[in-house]
């Protein structure tokens, strides 16, 4: 399958890596435009969290994880990762003493 044509026919799986701020709403859009999502994150209590239809963000609602639960997996299992066709990284990646991103959370999932 060409990815072009499955974004458009909706049938690629999306990877969303760290489900925090920017992950987490992240799912809940692509679920909202029909997509297969599969969420990762190293913390386990939040995927716990997650798959009990309990939001830890302020700011989302649970009934909107509850709505689109069947659409996406949650999972601390990284070697799914390879079952996507496409992957958004959205892990923290502060600044090292020489104001360069830390990519130790990335570097440590290879």
């Amino acid at each position: 399958m060409e990815l072009i044509q499955g974004i458009k026919t909706k049938q690629v799986k999306i990877g969303i890596m760290g489900l925090g701020y920017v992950g987490l709403p992240l799912v809940i859009e692509f679920c909202k435009k029909g997509f297969q999502v599969i969420g990762f994150d190293v913390d386990n209590e939040k995927v716990e969290l997650l798959k009990q239809g309990k939001s830890y963000i302020k700011h989302i609602n649970s009934s909107l994880i509850t709505h689109h639960s069947s659409l996406f997996t949650l999972t601390n299992d990284f070697s799914r990762l390879s079952e996507m066709d496409c992957i958004i990284i959205c892990v923290p990646t502060p600044l090292n003493k020489y104001r360069e991103p830390d990519m130790s959370l990335i570097q440590q999932r290879q």
